[in-house]
């Protein structure tokens, strides 16, 4: 049965590879690690120092992307591509102090060891990606790459780390039913790159990316959040 297996998929394998050889059709997988961060929009209900305050406390979370891809050559150095993956992107917020109150006649903090006395949260969104893009070569190896992404968004998660006086942590991740997520978007995508090793039946590719939300991530809040994401993006095309 391993040998079978392995049979088929050395067949399907180089299927692919005389494909790519002899036809306009090349095929591929791209890894894009990233960081990515929710640029905050306003819709004017919510004071501008309240803004500043969320701004100042969220940051950007390591995120991650995978996808397989297919491109048709227009021309020598002109190409379109389609693809289909997995796409993770959110925010985090720093560990911060948690408020519980403060004595009215001292004015010190309240401190109960059975409470946390700091949090941070992390904020994950969880898509399946379905990008289209236009990529064109430059010279022998170097491109330039435009395209959009359809985004639909199937999972929201909450992960907490809540810090205690003695020094130990409560870790928990549920579902983020509270943003209104909204289940469709799309993003706007640019990259310049290069192959960095070409082969007759291969090539790997590397390129700076940027992928930003054009929609926000909610249908209806006062403060909404348009995903930017950053990154290196690599992978290989046969």
């Amino acid at each position: 049965m391993k040998k079978t297996t392995a049979i088929v998929f050395l067949a399907f394998f180089s299927w692919i590879t005389s494909q790519g050889q002899e036809s306009k059709f090349k095929f591929g997988i791209n890894l894009f690690p990233n960081y990515s961060t929710g640029i905050i929009s306003n819709d004017g209900l919510t004071p501008p120092e309240v803004v500043a305050s969320i701004e100042e406390r969220e940051i950007s979370k390591p995120s991650f992307s995978a996808l397989i891809f297919t491109e048709y050559s227009l021309k020598e150095k002109a190409f379109i591509g389609l693809g289909i993956g997995y796409q993770n992107n959110g925010e985090r917020t720093t560990k911060a102090q948690i408020y519980t109150g403060y004595d009215p006649v001292t004015g010190t903090f309240i401190s109960d060891p059975s409470f946390p006395t700091d949090a941070r949260f992390v904020y994950n969104h969880h898509n399946i990606e379905i990008p289209l893009y236009f990529r064109y070569v430059f010279g022998n190896k170097f491109f330039v790459m435009l395209g959009t992404s359809g985004i639909v968004n199937f999972s929201n998660t909450i992960s907490s780390v809540f810090y205690y006086e003695n020094g130990s942590k409560e870790k928990n991740t549920e579902n983020d039913d509270l943003i209104d997520a909204r289940r469709f978007n799309i993003s706007a995508n640019f990259g310049i790159g290069m192959d960095y090793l070409r082969k007759d039946r291969f090539s790997l590719f590397i390129f700076p990316y940027a992928q930003y939300g054009l929609l926000g991530i909610s249908k209806s809040v006062n403060l909404n959040r348009n995903m930017l994401s950053i990154g290196l993006s690599t992978g290989i095309r046969i």
